[in-house]
């Protein structure tokens, strides 16, 4: 027999010994949905004054186009279950369940919290049965909504809860409750339960980091610290298991950084909403997260003026228009009670591997490629994952930092990557991404192999310069500038250059007022240099 014959027959046999597993293994798709108040069309005493009938445009052809606008994106989005946030009540919800039949995507089941006296709801609709849902009560005010605990009717069983934490207009205590609220109700599960997390949590995934360029130095926040979705000032990875219990993995970590958003805010960009799994749906047992498979939905027609705002649910001049969606997008992922990943590879494929190498086709084995370590001033010639010998933390804010491996390097910033690194800390890091933007090197996503030594962070930033402007680079980090501040520009000895300060603040920023800056960055705008501040407590007024 050939031995191309004895190949198939033998992949033949595999695919009659796992048609069984095929049959019984599960993939579905899991999503959160902020869909920007679906009230309905009747007045019950709760609604925002907007969306009283009548008031504002707001009437039954209103809420229809708005119904209508909502079940399109879900119907697009064809989740298996959903978790929505900003849903008026019961009664919102049966007219969107019916609407989304009429347009043939059936969810046949529904869950929703209803708490007393409060606008909105946050609910659940999915194609499986439903085995038992509960609201959890985080306070009695009626603006900390409850969380939505659904349990569905799968093998093994598998728990939602759907969040809608307090907006940003409430201090981050307030989050803080709700999620403490969750991770009480958590620690009540049973041992090895499988749940995931979501919602729209008015956080961002790293919101004590951002806090702190906010100048706030917050050391706890909800999302990060509360629910322990970060170590050591960065994401807990896949990779990371002996972290003490109970600790979550945000999907958010499964994209690059500078791709992590889902809400828009004229022309703001943040990541609001999440999908955060227990370990146990990392472990390779009953269910688990495919991955690679966490995602944005981004249709086309969720975004206006070329895609740079997301096209939300329109209130013009004190009116509703009929035209819109919502100001946040989908975000889904996919889970599997299988046990092989078929999102690479078909599964005879996957269980074919182990029985074969892979080959060319002069029959030569593919090796897998050897991760390059290089030093700093080779850089700009790798595009392929390598590793930096020696990468030290000159400045950072936040998730933005600037390294170098010795006075003179190139410097390199770490853009929104920068999580868990220390300033006059060196490191060995392996660059997974990076980019050329302004003329100035960036990376983008990064692992942490090794901590190598410590630098005098000092040492390594030159005192400014201004008739050394042109010599420094686009991305160099200077200290001590000192100049009076005048329509946009520092006046330092007659000369001028240009200054942008990344949280404004008009009474630091005013005409006339002589300002001392500790450390700025040498940026690159419109043709010419200028200085960036990322922090307003690196300025001082001068006397």
């Amino acid at each position: 027999m050939a031995f191309l014959d004895r190949i198939a027959l033998m992949k033949l046999f595999l695919i009659i010994l796992i048609v069984p597993y095929i049959l019984f293994s599960l993939n579905i798709k899991v999503a959160t949905y902020n869909v920007q108040n679906l009230f309905d069309n009747v007045d019950n005493g709760n609604e925002y004054k907007e969306y009283k009938l009548n008031n504002h445009n707001w009437n039954s052809k209103i809420f229809y186009k708005k119904l209508d606008n909502i079940t399109k994106v879900i119907c697009d989005l064809n989740a298996d279950i959903i978790g929505l946030e900003e849903i008026e009540n019961k009664n919102a919800l049966n007219i969107l369940q019916k609407s989304l039949n009429r347009h043939g995507c059936k969810y046949r089941y529904s869950a929703i919290t209803d708490k007393r006296d409060s606008a909105i709801q946050v609910a659940l609709l999915s194609k499986y049965r439903i085995k038992s849902s509960k609201d959890i009560k985080v306070t009695n005010s009626k603006f900390n909504r409850d969380i939505l605990e659904v349990k569905l009717d799968l093998e093994p069983n598998l728990t939602i809860f759907v969040n809608h934490w307090r907006s940003h207009k409430a201090k981050e205590s307030r989050r803080i409750l709700e999620a403490k609220a969750l991770m009480s109700r958590i620690r009540e599960m049973p041992k090895g339960s499988e749940y995931i997390i979501m919602g729209d949590f008015n956080s961002a995934y790293n919101e004590c980091e951002i806090e702190r360029t906010q100048d706030l130095n917050r050391e706890i926040c909800a999302i990060d610290g509360v629910l322990k979705t970060f170590i050591n000032g960065r994401m807990i990875k896949f990779k990371d298991k002996n972290i003490s219990k109970p600790y979550h993995y945000n999907l958010w970590q499964d994209i690059l950084p500078y791709k992590r958003w889902s809400h828009g805010y004229f022309g703001k960009r943040s990541s609001l909403d999440s999908i955060i799994i227990s370990p146990t749906l990392n472990d390779n047992k009953g269910w688990r997260y495919i991955k690679g498979s966490f995602s944005l939905f981004k249709k086309a027609y969720l975004f206006k003026n070329s895609g740079k705002y997301i096209n939300s649910w329109e209130y013009k001049n004190s009116k509703f228009t009929g035209k819109g969606y919502s100001d946040h997008l989908p975000i889904y992922a996919l889970f599997s009670n299988g046990k092989l990943d078929s999102k690479h590879k078909g599964i005879v494929d996957s269980f074919w591997s182990i029985f074969t190498n892979k080959k060319r086709k002069d029959k030569k084995i593919i090796k897998p490629k050897r991760v390059k370590y290089i030093d700093l001033k080779d850089f700009t010639k790798e595009s392929e994952p390598f590793i930096l010998k020696r990468a030290c933390v000159v400045f950072k804010r936040g998730d933005i930092a600037v390294i170098k491996s010795h006075k003179d390097s190139l410097p390199i910033m770490l853009y929104k990557s920068a999580n868990g690194l220390k300033e006059g800390s060196c490191y060995s890091l392996k660059v997974y991404k990076k980019k050329i933007y302004f003329k100035t090197e960036e990376i983008l996503d990064l692992d942490i192999v090794a901590k190598v030594g410590k630098i005098d962070k000092d040492s390594y930033i030159d005192k400014f310069n201004i008739n050394k402007l042109d010599n420094y680079r686009v991305g160099d980090i200077v200290r001590n500038v000192e100049g009076k501040f005048k329509n946009g520009y520092l006046f330092v000895n007659k000369q001028r250059v240009k200054l942008y300060l990344k949280r404004k603040s008009k009474n630091l920023l005013s005409n006339g007022t002589k300002l001392f800056i500790k450390k700025a960055q040498i940026g690159y705008y419109k043709g010419e240099k200028e200085l960036i501040v990322y922090n307003s407590k690196d300025i001082k007024k001068g006397n």
